[in-house]
């Protein structure tokens, strides 16, 4: 027969293991939680940097493209801080990249995690492109036709050429996921999966500023690109 005693620490420990499990299934609920990235809230920041974006005179004559990339810290409080710049290929560009981050002024909800306001580190791309008669190449649109009528080959290729020109738009590396999976490439389709996941966390916008020249200009001589 079991003894008073004995019974008592069994019961003990039994409800010492179902609160463990309580807490711990809590923790996991709480920790899958998606984060809530920060907002500006005055109106689109995508569409207002692309409006208030200028293509310097000097890099338009002098074919100047390339990606200026800044990373910058939205606090718990909603305050814009801590603007550093990552990577300019040209001073000019640079110039009118920071001249249009400058201009905001409105106020931005900050980052949650689950449902509590927290510190968080962003990017904004600015794109600067020049094409020469016709208007920049829809790479998503033209993959995801091709997804659709299973010709996973071609629009393998249009997303390798659209994530060359733009290697910060998660929904490529998303798309080109699923495009890898169909082709029997799961290592390949699992790591664009998770580029695309840190990206969308990680990129707060990606402005165009685009230039559509009806002809190249004369004596070009210099033309900047950026890869990494």
């Amino acid at each position: 027969m079991i003894s008073m005693n004995l019974l008592i620490k069994i019961q003990m420990k039994k409800k010492a293991f179902l609160i463990l499990f309580a807490l711990s299934h809590i923790s996991l609920s709480a920790s899958s939680q998606p984060v809530q990235k920060a907002e500006y809230t005055k109106e689109d920041l995508g569409k207002y940097l692309s409006v208030n974006t200028k293509y310097p005179v000097e890099a338009m004559r002098d074919n100047i493209q390339g990606d200026v990339v800044f990373s910058f810290t939205i606090n718990k409080n909603g305050i814009f801080e801590n603007l550093a710049l990552i990577q300019s290929p040209d001073v000019s560009l640079l110039n009118s990249s920071r001249t249009s981050m400058s201009s905001l002024d409105g106020e931005w909800k900050p980052a949650l995690i689950n449902s509590v306001p927290a510190d968080m580190k962003y990017q904004i791309v600015f794109r600067f492109r020049i094409f020469i008669e016709n208007k920049p190449s829809d790479y998503k649109e033209q993959s995801r036709k091709l997804f659709e009528k299973q010709k996973y080959e071609k629009a393998l290729k249009a997303l390798d050429s659209g994530i060359e020109d733009n290697k910060y738009d998660y929904d490529l590396y998303d798309l080109r996921s699923k495009v890898k999976e169909a082709l029997g490439d799961s290592e390949g389709a699992k790591m664009d999966e998770n580029t695309s996941y840190n990206l969308k966390d990680l990129i707060m916008t990606i402005v165009d500023v685009n230039v559509v020249r009806k002809s190249a200009p004369l004596g070009v001589t210099k033309t900047v690109t950026v890869s990494q």
